[in-house]
This record gives structure tokens, C-alpha cells and sequence, in this order.
């Protein structure tokens, strides 16, 4: 049998593109609103899942490659490729369920529905579907037609911006943001900070603030 050969790798590039993903995880989930997708990220980063799982999956398929050294290599492959498969999981999942929890908010808004992937868009407006039926099959039929509605003002969940956050700037100059009541701070990467997450908002969209 033929000796797989390992899949070359930019280690530069692969770190780069772990941090990255890392950014994007921990900001999606400390942030309580759903934020923009990168596409581009997450299939690159599935790509690479994908061709060291095939090169871990090679090695393990062929017993001449069985050595003492090789199991205990591939079994650190292995434990990285979990770590990133979990990363990139967990990513996903939590966009769900911000979608599942303010989809009629993002569907109503441009801005927010921009921020979907397609299978998000898609997944968003079938839950909304079904949530309405199901609503008005258990409840809303009882209703007047003028009361027939789940989008009247204040039944429509939104993402509380005011949420206090832990930040961190990625400049050692920072960035000013105006944290209510104009008490302007300074966020720099030489200091952790706690919060509105409105007052970051902005930032942490461009990628001068990440949170923590």
C-alpha cells in the first residue's frame, strides 16, 4: 500500500485562520445579537477539517503506519481536528439559536436579515412558518382577525444591545466608544473591559473590539 503523504499546510496561514475563527465563535456567542456571517471563513475552515480528518483517517487505515510514534502523532491530529470541529459546531449552533429566538425581529429587518447565510435565510423563514401555524392553530384561531397577529408591537423579541459585555480592543491605540450618558472609554488591547455592548456595537462589526 502506498504511503499517504501528509497534507501540506501554511502553518502561518492555519494559525491565522484558527485565530480568526476563534474571534468569530467568541463573538458570536457573547454577543447578543445574531452578526454578520463569513462564509468565506467557515467553508475554509471545514475544508481543512475535512483534509486532515482524510489524512488521519489514511494513516490510521494502514497498518504498516502503526507505529508507536505514528499512533501517538495522529492521535494529536485527531485531537486538533476535534477541537476545531467543535469550534466551528458550536459557532453554527448558537447562530441557530439566536435565529430561533429573534427570527420574526431579523426577518422584519434588511439589515439583520443580510447577516443570514442563505441556509440561515432559508432556515428563519421556514421556523417562522411553522411557528405561525402552530400558534394559530393552539391559540390565535381564537382570536378576532384585527388580533390575529405575532408581530403586533411588543411581541416581536429583540436582542437587548444594552447587555452588559467583556471586550478587549485590538489596537494599542484603541477605540473611543461613548458607554451611555457620555462616559467616553478608551478600549485598548492593554485592558480588559466590561461594557453596554451598544457602545461596542459598532466596533466590534469592523473588528477593532473583540469580545471576551
Amino acid at each position: 500500500m502506498e504511503t499517504p503523504s501528509q497534507p501540506e499546510f501554511d502553518q502561518d496561514n492555519l494559525n491565522e485562520d484558527i485565530q480568526r475563527m476563534r474571534t468569530l465563535w467568541v463573538n458570536e456567542m457573547n454577543a447578543p445579537e445574531i452578526l454578520p456571517y463569513d462564509e468565506e471563513m467557515v467553508t475554509e475552515m471545514l475544508e481543512q477539517i475535512r483534509n486532515q480528518q482524510e489524512y488521519v483517517d489514511s494513516v490510521y487505515e494502514d497498518r504498516t503506519q502503526r507505529t508507536e510514534e505514528k499512533s501517538f502523532v495522529n492521535k494529536l491530529y485527531q485531537m486538533e481536528i476535534d477541537r476545531l470541529r467543535y469550534m466551528v459546531t458550536s459557532y453554527l449552533r448558537t447562530r441557530l439559536h439566536k435565529i430561533e429566538e429573534f427570527a420574526f425581529y431579523i426577518l422584519k429587518d434588511s439589515v439583520q436579515t443580510q447577516r443570514l447565510s442563505a441556509k440561515e435565510r432559508n432556515f428563519a423563514q421556514q421556523y417562522v412558518m411553522l411557528y405561525e401555524t402552530h400558534m394559530c392553530d393552539v391559540a390565535l384561531g381564537k382570536f378576532a382577525d384585527e388580533n390575529r397577529t405575532l408581530t403586533a408591537e411588543g411581541m416581536v423579541a429583540t436582542p437587548d444591545l444594552d447587555t452588559f459585555v467583556f471586550c478587549q480592543g485590538k489596537e494599542a491605540g484603541g477605540v473611543q466608544c461613548d458607554d451611555k450618558g457620555g462616559d467616553f472609554v478608551q478600549v485598548t488591547s492593554a485592558d480588559r473591559y466590561v461594557l453596554r455592548y451598544r457602545s461596542v456595537q459598532n466596533h466590534v462589526q469592523a473588528g477593532k473590539i473583540d469580545l471576551i
